[in-house]
């Protein structure tokens, strides 16, 4: 009865039908009994395990944030606007009912991303953050590394008298996040940094000299710790950012056009090798691949910190950038049949849909058709 019963409330899940009670039920099951005959078409250990992972956030957020609720309330219809053109409605001749296109692509599970990386220490260890359990790190000179329990690692400078510890020399540590990951860590002076999916950070054991410096690689949403002595300094691919307290995202993935820099509080600094340009609030700075000055201009702020927030927002993007985000967060390869469009698209939706869910929205704009084979999507343009 057990098994039936998970198997029953799994394909629930999957369909994004599952309600507060029944999550908590299926997560019980979990605890209570083995699931080595729980029908799983993917990997069985990675999907168990992930399956696990998203029920254990859900039902945490559900608890103490409104805005989870929101999203997965709302996603349903969410979605349905989720391009402007994004729903066609047939009209029957006989009857006036109205029906909507029915998706054709077949149901498989891939599941969303969450939270995962790997923290590479100066002396070359590899720590996995998501197979570990709360608690110490490692100690680096007289900075602690630990783990807590929303699963984040920060940093602890202590005071240390002792002369050794003191002067132990500075190592740089990196954070990694895979595709279908993310990550939050709080640096040694206090900022907090997270990790969008594919990326990664580089930055010292402890900040020490006239600035506090950090390589990005990737997409980050930053809130630095004010030190109007000490400024914060980002260098993302040929993009330099200097901020002395403020909030800001970056966006530089190699696969993308330009490096994109969104400033949501305070001021920043930018330069490349031809250009600079200072951030008011709302602005967002670019630096195309293919250019070397710096262009800014007034955007939305919500749509730069939208993965941060817990969905996509697809709005003023082409179907290449929609794809690059869901093959990043899905852990996907992406290949496209024929020319993709240039069509702008818009709307949101809730990132952890299951990708079917949302292959089949953008199915609906008309743009191109999916397929979906293994941990490949053929995108198969129109």
């Amino acid at each position: 009865m057990n098994k039936q019963r998970i198997n029953y409330l799994l394909q629930k899940y999957i369909e994004g039908a599952l309600d507060k009670l029944e999550k908590q039920e299926l997560l019980q099951l979990y605890n209570e009994i083995s699931l080595q005959d729980a029908e799983y078409p993917d990997d069985r250990t990675t999907v168990s395990e992930r399956i696990l992972s998203r029920l254990n956030r859900e039902i945490s957020h559900e608890k103490r944030n409104w805005y989870t609720d929101f999203w997965k309330i709302t996603a349903a219809v969410v979605t349905f606007v989720l391009l402007s053109a994004g729903v066609y409605v047939l009209k029957s001749q006989k009857n006036d009912e109205q029906v909507f296109v029915k998706p054709i692509i077949k149901k498989q599970i891939i599941l969303p991303g969450t939270d995962a990386a790997v923290l590479t220490l100066g002396n070359g260890k590899t720590i996995a953050l998501n197979a570990l359990s709360n608690g110490k790190l490692a100690v680096q000179g007289n900075t602690t590394i630990t783990k807590n329990a929303d699963g984040q690692i920060s940093y602890q400078v202590v005071n240390n008298t002792d002369i050794d510890a003191n002067k132990e020399p500075v190592t740089y540590n990196t954070l990694t996040t895979p595709p279908g990951g993310q990550f939050k860590i709080t640096l040694p002076d206090g900022s907090n940094v997270w990790l969008n999916a594919a990326s990664s950070i580089k930055y010292p054991s402890r900040f020490e000299g006239a600035e506090r410096h950090v390589e990005l690689h990737g997409e980050a949403y930053f809130e630095i710790f004010k030190n109007k002595n000490v400024p914060f300094t980002v260098t993302a691919e040929n993009v330099n950012i200097k901020v002395l307290g403020t909030h800001f995202n970056v966006m530089a993935y190699k696969n993308e056009p330009a490096i994109n820099t969104t400033l949501l509080e305070g001021s920043v600094l930018l330069s490349a090798k031809n250009s600079d340009a200072i951030l008011a609030p709302g602005q967002q700075a670019a630096l195309s691949r293919n250019a070397d000055n710096i262009t800014v201009r007034n955007v939305n702020i919500d749509d730069a910190v939208a993965w941060k927030n817990g969905y996509f927002s697809f709005k003023k993007e082409n179907l290449q950038t929609v794809m690059n985000k869901i093959a990043r967060w899905y852990n996907v390869d992406v290949e496209f049949q024929g020319v993709a469009s240039n069509k702008i698209m818009g709307g949101t939706v809730s990132r952890s849909e299951n990708i079917v869910e949302i292959l089949n929205y953008l199915e609906l704009t008309g743009i191109a058709k999916f397929k979906i084979e293994g941990r490949r999507i053929t995108v198969i343009c129109k």
